[in-house]
């Protein structure tokens, strides 16, 4: 009967012209579950290496089961003939494999095969090479306005972030482009315009938007979201504009405010209350929802919260009132709890260092509206005690289970109502890592290093409680750099480090491990076959204590001393994650996966609510590796069905 329907579908799919594996014919749990997450393809990659073709491909999160995991397994086909039946991993080293094969894979379900994955073939390079389109050279204004006129200036590829944006089953990229000479919030001067491309894993420009002259460029200003936030099956692309910006088709932004503002207006400070310039302290502010599959704007509305009086977030020239976060998040968006819809809203943050603000937005029926704000500055209530706990980027959790996403703010955890729910009050922090870190421990944790230099250098502390569980020394300097999670076996559970942290100390306990040099201090990925997580720093990876993994010598890393990737997540193949470097020059970026043949069964983690909104705050201000809700590491038990609908 099965195969019936899959042969009545494919003629369907045939005369419509719709994708066979659009149409989810053995949709077991895909509309049970409670968050909504993308309606995937099976992601399958396959890479020449010594020994065959390794192949991976992805599980749903609906179809694991771990009470009863020997209900699936997965057919695999090369040149259309079956080679192989897998039901211990999601990959496969195929010896006879070769660089003009082709595969394809079927999840066999209680015995039954279901539909085709479609044809991949195999990778020409150990990597997938995306070509870009660089934007044209620019140069600053010759006028008062620029401290350096006449600047010409180039520009790099940035951050990404990914999202089904046309339906299709398989993720596109959005990527930002910086002008080089991009500022800190802290600096002064001009800097080029902004703009945001679209891209399918083949190369096709979809579309370009320019943020036009009145968004600064720089990590603390432009933080796009990518998701489908209203259950189209399509993902939109949403974040702050203003006067000036030009959508993906060309046009300037005109719907709400942005019909009757001045698009030729040039909001551009030539002489600040500290005596800077190119700083934008007037002018319109908005937060704008656009189409993913065009580029096309949906929806403007004024960014909320506006600036007022700039001096009212700790400076009088325009430092702290434009540090912006955001992330997407499964909030309560319509009651408490479970009684939230488990769609997901937008979340826009201002200010952190000192005054701190955070906005839930939902994109439906074409509709944008406001569900609710924070603002530590609403006497009225306990919320001015959050002032000044949040850190360089923010993460989202269910922290007390009950089926809707809290946001962690650095030292601070806001309730998914948008409520104060506790903070540690040890201040204000560059990293933040938020997951499963102290297994022994009921819950999530947070580990933020701390930039005071009176206090711990780090604390590992209860997402729900913020009660501390550990924390580094006290060495009355300044944490500039952290990391943790599980990246050796030594311990159970995660290892966190600091560059002032004297070692590796574990999470659970605080225990230095005296055995190693201090690793380095930046990005994490899933890389090799077991269950520790490797460490990722510049334009390679490399083990705990060992060996390089993976390098990339015709790569750059972004954001300076950062030294960040374009982006990890696990975009395809196995649960394992996928890394994006930006060649040197930007010419194209280069997305490898791992062909380390691994028996780990798990389901993709982008089907895991948690790391799949954390993904969607990656390319935030300092960006941070994306954790799972569960512990993913040595010793590790099987995770929990996800709670999931897929659209």
């Amino acid at each position: 009967m099965a195969r019936q329907l899959v042969a009545l579908l494919s003629l369907w799919a045939a005369c419509s012209g719709q994708r066979l594996d659009a149409v989810k014919p053995f949709g077991k749990g895909q509309a049970d579950g409670h968050y909504q997450m993308e309606s995937l393809n099976r992601g399958v990659v396959a890479v020449k290496v010594d020994g065959g073709v390794y192949v991976g491909w992805r599980m749903f999160g609906y179809e694991y089961d771990p009470a009863s995991p020997g209900n699936i397994a997965y057919n695999l086909y090369r040149d259309g003939g079956k080679i192989a039946q897998v039901a211990d991993s999601t990959n496969y080293l195929d010896a006879k494999g070769g660089s003009s094969s082709t595969y394809s894979v079927r999840a066999v379900i209680g015995g039954v095969e279901q539909e085709d994955s479609g044809i991949t073939k195999v990778w020409a390079e150990d990597y997938l090479r995306i070509p870009l389109d660089v934007p044209p050279a620019g140069v600053t204004p010759g006028s008062p306005t620029c401290e350096t006129p006449n600047e010409g200036y180039t520009y790099d590829a940035n951050d990404g972030s990914v999202g089904d944006l046309d339906g299709d089953g398989e993720y596109e990229i959005v990527l930002k482009w910086s002008p080089q000479n991009a500022k800190d919030n802290s600096q002064s001067g001009c800097t080029g315009n902004v703009y945001l491309d679209a891209y399918k894993l083949s190369g096709t420009l979809l579309w370009r938007i320019d943020l036009g002259v009145n968004i600064r460029a720089g990590a603390s200003y432009t933080q796009f979201l990518v998701y489908d936030f209203d259950g189209d099956g399509k993902a939109e692309v949403a974040m702050k504009t203003a006067p000036g910006t030009k959508d993906g088709q060309g046009h300037y932004l005109h719907t709400g405010p942005a019909a009757i503002d001045d698009d030729s207006a040039d909001y551009r400070s030539v002489d600040n209350a500290a005596g800077m310039t190119g700083y934008i302290l007037t002018g319109p502010e908005y937060l704008t929802v656009f189409a993913g599959a065009t580029g096309a704007e949906l929806a403007t509305l004024p960014f909320d919260v506006p600036r007022g009086d700039v001096a009212a977030w700790g400076d009088s020239y325009g430092n702290r009132v434009d540090l912006f976060l955001a992330s997407v998040g499964f909030v309560s968006d319509q009651g408490a709890g479970k009684a939230a819809s488990g769609r997901p809203s937008l979340l826009m943050a201002r200010g952190y260092a000192a005054r701190s603000t955070l906005t839930a937005w939902n994109w439906r029926e074409g509709q944008l509206t406001e569900i609710w704000k924070f603002d530590s500055d609403d006497y009225t209530d306990p919320n001015v005690s959050y002032a000044g706990q949040g850190a360089h980027s923010m993460a989202v959790a269910d922290v007390d289970g009950d089926g809707a996403q809290e946001i962690i703010y650095g030292a601070a955890t806001i309730d998914s109502d948008g409520t104060g729910k506790c903070s540690t009050n040890l201040g204000h922090g560059d990293a933040l890592h938020v997951g499963d870190l102290v297994p022994s421990h009921p819950g999530i944790e947070v580990f933020l290093p701390h930039e005071s230099t009176s206090g711990p250098v780090f604390d590992v502390h209860d997402a729900n409680t913020c009660e501390i569980i550990t924390a580094g020394p006290v060495t009355g300097s300044n944490t500039t750099r952290g990391v943790s999670d599980d990246v050796s076996p030594k311990w159970d559970g995660a290892e966190a480090w600091t560059n002032n942290s004297g070692g590796v100390l574990s999470a659970t306990t605080g225990a230095v491990d005296d055995s190693k040099a201090t690793p380095s201090l930046n990005f994490l990925i899933y890389w090799d076959a077991d269950e520790s997580r490797e460490l990722e720093d510049g334009t390679s990876i490399t083990k705990y204590g060992g060996d390089t993994l993976q390098s990339c010598a015709e790569c750059a890393s972004n954001n300076g001393s950062k030294a960040t990737p374009v982006l990890t997540a696990d975009l395809f193949g196995d649960w394992r994650e996928e890394i994006i470097w930006r060649e040197t020059g930007s010419a194209a970026l280069r997305i490898y996966t791992t062909t380390d043949v691994t028996a780990r069964r798990l389901f993709t983690l982008m089907h895991d609510p948690q790391y799949r909104m954390q993904v969607s705050s990656e390319q935030t201000a300092f960006n941070q590796p994306p954790h799972p809700s569960f512990h993913l590491g040595g010793g590790m038990a099987d995770p929990p069905k996800p709670d999931i609908h897929v659209k």
